[in-house]
């Protein structure tokens, strides 16, 4: 699978900002998903999905259009959830200024049920070229989210997690390497998202010697005519959980775009580990 974000005119797609208004809102961590949607010319929609369900509702996403200078409408809350009301439209406008700021259309959705169901219908809707967002992981549950996701939303491409600290997506971009059937549209969106040639440090992600000595011949001889790729030496992980996390948080990297399931991130723990450590935003592809 491709990891692209369709462009606003195309509508088959965005970047579907999952939001819990009850969590730190931090506007660095909000800004980053923005930033994402920029590099792909895509608009950013917002969701926040409130738990039950609602007879007005019966479930269908209530949405509107941020656009500048416009009088903020009503919340879409009901009085007896003001004050979830009142944390979600901070979150609300700080990712409504980050679009500003980055010539982003922002677009809110309101939802009520089981939050996997309605990000899944959304990217159905409008899809398949999604990338769902996610500030930080949630505290409950946390750890098993990316995976819930990969297994039930298949109208995206890609899911993007900001992080604790994110930094300037430009900067340093680091792409971990498992098989090459996935890396050339990992480097596409290195690319992308990079936007001026910054250089993309590939980490061969593999267990044993001879498979990292073979994948690594086969990524050198892909990007034999890229200029801007350099190669991080590390060798087999062996097996070792975690084993190129503190690699990584030493290249103190501006984004990080690797496969979830591999050698990188192996299943939600690792993820949810790495992602403190590392301190920077991670793009899952399939």
């Amino acid at each position: 699978m491709i990891a692209h974000v369709a462009e606003a005119s195309e509508h088959s797609g965005r970047v579907v900002l999952w939001l819990d208004p009850e969590a730190w809102c931090a506007s660095a961590l909000l800004d980053a998903p923005v930033r994402l949607a920029a590099a792909y010319g895509a608009e950013v929609e917002t969701i926040i999905v409130l738990q039950g369900s609602d007879n007005d509702m019966e479930d269908v996403p209530v949405r509107r259009v941020a656009r500048a200078f416009q009088d903020t409408p009503k919340s879409g809350f009901a009085p007896s959830e003001q004050r979830f009301g009142l944390l979600a439209q901070r979150c609300r406008r700080s990712v409504e200024t980050a679009g500003k700021r980055h010539q982003v259309r922002v677009r809110h959705a309101l939802a009520y049920g089981d939050a996997i169901d309605r990000i899944s219908e959304m990217c159905v809707a409008r899809g398949p070229w999604n990338i769902v967002a996610l500030p930080r992981l949630p505290a409950l549950g946390g750890p098993s989210v990316i995976s819930t996701l990969l297994a039930n939303v298949s109208g995206a491409t890609g899911f993007f997690l900001s992080g604790e600290s994110p930094k300037a997506v430009r900067s340093r971009i680091v792409v971990v390497a498992e098989d090459v059937d996935r890396l050339p549209s990992m480097l596409r969106a290195a690319d992308r998202i990079s936007g001026d040639g910054a250089a993309v440090r590939i980490i061969i992600g593999a267990d044993t010697k001879s498979q990292h000595d073979e994948l690594e011949a086969q990524v050198r001889l892909l990007t034999a005519d890229a200029k801007n790729v350099v190669f991080e030496s590390i060798g087999p992980t062996l097996g070792v959980p975690g084993a190129l996390t503190e690699l990584m948080a030493r290249l103190k990297p501006s984004i990080v775009i690797a496969r979830f399931g591999g050698s990188a991130f192996a299943d939600g723990r690792e993820l949810a580990r790495a992602s403190a450590v590392i301190r920077a935003p991670i793009l899952i592809v399939r």
